[in-house]
């Protein structure tokens, strides 16, 4: 499906701290990352593909559902529908369970690939257990994934959710959780600290930041105080 390169993530657990203070540095109208130092780095989906690794194609990822795609999110929503607080929503752990399990039906296997990749890494929220419902349109890409471009898919909705994090952050001086793929973030900001290159030019750099190198170089980038922004 065009997705490989994140096995690498495999074992890996996101240092919560630092996804934490990078969402309070992203400036989601500008679509910029702001450093410790004050440098101001541009996000982009190109930037996405360059860390992740996932497909940049040239069919946009469906973000309405419409005549064109109707019957097959109903046909998903029997698959993984689930009612939570009088609501029906995708279900996350249902997927998950599919994709552990034993059948084989390939089609119901995408989809259900996809509910967890999105719900549970790339575009995730506060909540593990049901999908985001503005997301339950991209499952329609799933038979065809690798056609799509995941990596502005992906960033928008980064971007989205930074901006609602902002506007908690400034009311009331935190936000409960933030949602959006800080992994990502961590993996672009830790790589462009001044520090000696690690296998530079190696992409995607999923591959290159595995779980030790990414603590060691986050540590190192810790304050005294506990918060980030120590290496120029």
């Amino acid at each position: 499906m065009g997705f490989g390169h994140l096995k690498h993530l495999s074992g890996q657990a996101m240092n919560k701290e630092l996804g934490y203070w990078l969402m309070t540095r992203v400036n989601a109208d500008t679509g910029e990352l702001m450093a410790g130092d004050g440098r101001e780095f541009t996000l982009s989906s190109e930037q996405v593909q360059c860390v992740l690794g996932i497909p940049k194609g040239e069919r946009p990822v469906p973000l309405q559902m419409d005549d064109t795609n109707k019957v097959e999110i109903d046909k998903i929503c029997r698959w993984f529908s689930k009612v939570e607080y009088g609501k029906a929503s995708i279900s996350i752990v249902d997927a998950k369970e599919y994709v552990l399990g034993e059948e084989v039906d390939s089609e119901k296997y995408r989809v259900a690939f996809l509910v967890v990749l999105l719900g549970m890494f790339l575009c995730p929220t506060t909540n593990f257990s049901s999908l985001d419902s503005e997301l339950t349109p991209a499952l329609c890409a799933a038979e065809e994934a690798s056609q799509y471009d995941w990596c502005s898919f992906v960033l928008d909705f980064l971007l989205r959710r930074a901006r609602a994090f902002s506007h908690s952050f400034d009311n009331d001086g935190y936000a409960i959780g933030c949602g959006g793929y800080t992994y990502f973030l961590a993996i672009f900001y830790l790589d462009r600290l001044r520090r000696p290159p690690v296998r530079w030019g190696e992409h995607p750099r999923v591959k290159v930041f595995d779980k030790d190198l990414l603590k060691n170089v986050a540590e190192a980038d810790r304050r005294n105080s506990g918060d980030f922004g120590k290496t120029k």
